[in-house]
């Protein structure tokens, strides 16, 4: 009602505007027409009897005007004398007036404000009734989402209220991004970012970088000790030291301002929880070259403090491998890698420190990977091969047992070391398959020999601590000796100390089982461990092979021969078996033989030997004693 009372009253203003102009133009009109008549016709009224009038008030166009009336037309007054007066036809007049070139002008002035006028209220109609609409979808769209627009809006424009319920959903449309950034790039446990948003925060650093022309650094941080703790303690206390890790480097981060909050999720994009106990940082160096240092020598001593769980303190280290940004790789993934093997580096010399990445470490990598593919090819293609090495009794140099030894000649390399591929074997679980292999290859060679003669000779097969963990060793190793037909009594399995140290409560009780069918267990590499002596008397063992290092010592380091008593009288009184491993000289065969030691094994005795020059040498060259003994003479041969 109120738009149509404004629209009414702006209409009969302009009319009025409109009468009023032509007033005045009319008037103008007919004082010219005094002095110059423009080609409108005149009517003279002689004599004193014409009647002159004015124009009545509410004739707004003729206002101020003289009217004569004649034959009921109206003239309008001209001019007058005594004697006459001069007229025009009003109708005439006026019809002169409004065609006037001027006042077409105005008229189509009038006209276009009209339609301008007309056009705006309409536009402005047309908006109003898009904002109702609008606030309408707005209001229904916050209903859906359970937002509930504010109290008191019906007294504010649609303007007004659009703004507000805009804002309202501008809002939640943050939080939602926010918590939606989160909820996919936030580690649940630390509440640091997950690699991959990690990933793509490096390659926005990396690009700025490269415009920037500086250099940045990344740091891989891999726990030691970490598996330790979640063996011993379980994996809550694990999950409590991976929490209280990220807060440390966390406040390490703060401490060096190089934090990087994002604007959105509110997350530290400048470090991150890549996976397990693995976390990285990310550092630039465009004011300080040496920050990368400073961070990483922070990082080592924050990780060392004591963590408390509980009423426990544990301890642990930490192990850093640095890659810079454009020297190490120009990439979010290759820099991480070259990071990465920069922390291998530094577990490998030593743990607890940080080491920066160099070239010489990428080839290490390279050859780890090729040689890991090779591996896979050679298991395929079976290029692995026995070798068989004898440990002999000291007195009478019989044979006690014979160990399996791989060997793996490779194609182009030659003969590659099983220092070299065991542990990639292992670290890669190809160990599985290859160990697999070696069992029932070792199982069914040993069983030829039993059934040969060797009645009293053994086979000594390596176990890895992998093979521990993913196999039921118990089960695996008796489907083995089904498989091939040997006798529990001539399989020994070697499983080292540090392995045998950490194995789980189920582990040992499979070995007890495997005793208690026969088999013997060996604890190889004695005395390269961090055990402790007494906690033989509760491992499941009956033989204990002294680490080589001893014998190459004890002839010339008097610690070392009274170590080696040590483990001989142990033996003794434990029952145990010992072995002498690295037996390379006559002196050390009779410095092992005089502390009462009883089996020796080394390249004095023999290099391992494949199975046909075993069987020349045993089979046939002892027929007789193996006969009578079981077992066969390995006869020492003196060097020259």
């Amino acid at each position: 009602m109120a738009n149509a009372l404004r629209t009414l009253s702006i209409s009969i203003i302009t009319l009025i505007a409109f009468i009023y102009g032509l007033n005045i133009f009319l008037t103008k009109q007919v004082n010219d027409l005094m002095y110059a008549p423009k080609g409108l016709e005149l009517h003279t009224f002689q004599g004193t009897d014409v009647t002159v009038v004015t124009a009545p008030w509410y004739n707004l166009v003729l206002s101020g005007q003289h009217l004569v009336y004649d034959n009921n037309i109206s003239y309008i007054v001209i001019n007058t004398t005594n004697k006459s007066v001069v007229t025009a036809m009003t109708s005439d007049l006026i019809l002169t007036t409004l065609f006037s070139p001027v006042n077409i002008i105005i008229l189509i002035l009038l006209a276009l404000a009209i339609s301008w006028l007309v056009n705006l209220r309409f536009q402005n109609n047309h908006e109003k009734y898009a904002l109702k609409m609008l606030n309408t979808k707005a209001i229904e769209l916050l209903n859906s989402l359970n937002l509930a627009s504010e109290s008191g809006l019906n007294k504010h424009t649609q303007l007004e209220q659009l703004q507000v319920n805009f804002q309202t959903l501008t809002t939640h449309i943050t939080n939602y991004t926010r918590e939606s950034e989160v909820s996919i790039y936030q580690d649940k446990l630390t509440h640091l970012i997950d690699r991959h948003a990690y990933i793509e925060h490096l390659a926005k650093q990396l690009r700025l970088a490269e415009m920037d022309k500086f250099s940045c650094a990344l740091l891989f941080i891999d726990l030691d000790g970490f598996k330790q703790v979640n063996d011993s303690f379980g994996h809550s206390f694990g999950d409590d030291v991976l929490i209280q890790v990220a807060t440390r480097l966390s406040s390490v981060l703060r401490h060096h301002k190089i934090s990087n909050i994002s604007p959105i999720s509110q997350l530290e994009q400048n470090l991150a929880r890549l996976g397990g106990d693995e976390f990285s940082i990310f550092i630039n160096l465009k004011d300080d070259k040496d920050k990368a240092l400073e961070v990483a020598q922070n990082v080592l001593h924050e990780i060392e403090r004591d963590f408390v769980l509980g009423n426990k303190l544990i301890k642990i280290s930490a192990s850093i491998g640095i890659a810079v940004y454009p020297d190490s790789a120009s990439t979010p993934q290759a820099l991480l890698q070259m990071a990465d093997v920069a922390m291998y580096r530094a577990k490998t010399d030593g743990r607890g420190i940080f080491k920066v990445y160099s070239p010489e470490m990428g080839k290490k990598i390279r050859r780890y990977h090729y040689l890991l593919e090779e591996m896979r090819l050679a298991i395929a293609s079976s290029s692995f091969h026995l070798s068989f090495q004898p440990i002999v009794h000291v007195d009478d140099c019989a044979i006690d047992y014979f160990e399996a030894l791989v060997r793996w000649d490779h194609p182009v390399e030659g003969s590659i070391t099983p220092d070299e591929f065991i542990p990639i074997a292992e670290e890669s679980n190809l160990i599985l398959e290859l160990g697999d292999w070696i069992m029932l290859e070792s199982c069914r060679q040993m069983s030829a020999w039993y059934n040969a003669g060797m009645k009293k000779v053994s086979i000594s097969v390596n176990i890895s601590g992998v093979q521990l963990k993913h196999y039921d060793i118990y089960e695996w190793v008796m489907e083995k000796l089904a498989k091939t037909g040997l006798p529990a009594k001539a399989l020994m399995l070697e499983i080292t100390e540090s392995t045998l140290i950490k194995a789980s409560n189920k582990i040992i009780q499979s070995l007890e089982k495997l005793r208690s069918e026969g088999i013997t267990i060996a604890i190889d590499d004695f005395g390269t461990g961090f055990s402790s002596l007494s906690t033989l008397a509760d491992l499941p063992i009956d033989v204990i092979k002294l680490d080589k290092l001893f014998v190459a010592q004890a002839n010339d380091n008097h610690k070392y021969n009274e170590i080696m008593h040590s483990v001989s009288e142990l033996g003794r009184k434990l029952g145990l078996k010992v072995v002498a491993e690295g037996v390379e000289e006559l002196a050390q065969f009779e410095l092992v033989k005089s502390m009462g030691i009883n089996s020796v094994q080394g390249y004095l005795v023999s290099h391992p030997e494949s199975s046909v020059n075993v069987g020349h040498k045993v089979l046939q060259d002892n027929i007789n004693f193996m006969s009578v003994t079981g077992t066969g003479v390995w006869n020492i041969q003196q060097p020259l």
